[in-house]
């Protein structure tokens, strides 16, 4: 059966998506991805965020995934910015539970670790990585947030904790759905 993740890299003025499948026989595949410009100020913050709801909604309608995946938020040195980073995540976090669609979160440092081998790869490593995971070497991004999202949706379909699932339809998801959602790496936390 296939597994069909959508990963999410959040922000408060463009969003990276990324719809992804593991086959049968264990591939990873692309099914499609982008970036949503929400905007800048002066546009309010309501109506970005309201946008970015929308998005998620219309595609998941058009694209149904089994599991979403959202990059974790981490401290940053700019208030505001994390500010509006968790205003974002919440939106995305609530239409998961709106459309009662299973969620995991995985830090910065996971998504990175899983994909590139290391917690500490850069952008170039990461980008370069997720294509050969999904078997696109060549693959350009439109943006960093794009690459992103596809990383935070291989992570989700590598990670050892849902691989034995028959279904996602299973135990496993019904366990997320109850927001049970295992536990963090060493040093890693939920913000």
């Amino acid at each position: 059966m296939q597994q069909r993740v959508l990963g999410i890299d959040p922000g408060s003025q463009v969003v990276g998506w990324a719809i992804a499948e593991k086959t049968a026989d264990g591939r990873l595949c692309r099914v499609d991805s982008g970036y949503w410009p929400l905007g800048r100020a002066p546009l309010p913050m309501g109506e970005r965020l309201y946008r970015l709801h929308r998005h998620l909604l219309e595609l998941v309608e058009q694209c149904p995934p089994q599991l979403m995946a959202l990059e974790a938020a981490f401290f940053g040195k700019n208030a505001s910015s994390a500010l509006r980073l968790g205003e974002a995540r919440g939106v995305v976090l609530m239409t998961a539970e709106l459309l009662d669609l299973p969620l995991v979160e995985y830090p910065p440092a996971t998504v990175k670790a899983r994909v590139a081998g290391t917690g500490g790869a850069n952008k170039e490593q990461v980008q370069h990585l997720v294509g050969l995971h999904y078997g696109i070497p060549d693959f350009v991004p439109a943006t960093s947030d794009e690459a992103d999202a596809l990383a935070v949706a291989a992570c989700a379909l590598l990670d050892p904790g849902l691989q034995d699932a028959d279904s996602w339809n299973s135990s496993k998801t019904e366990d997320l759905k109850r927001g049970k959602r295992g536990k963090l790496p060493p040093g890693a936390r939920f913000q």
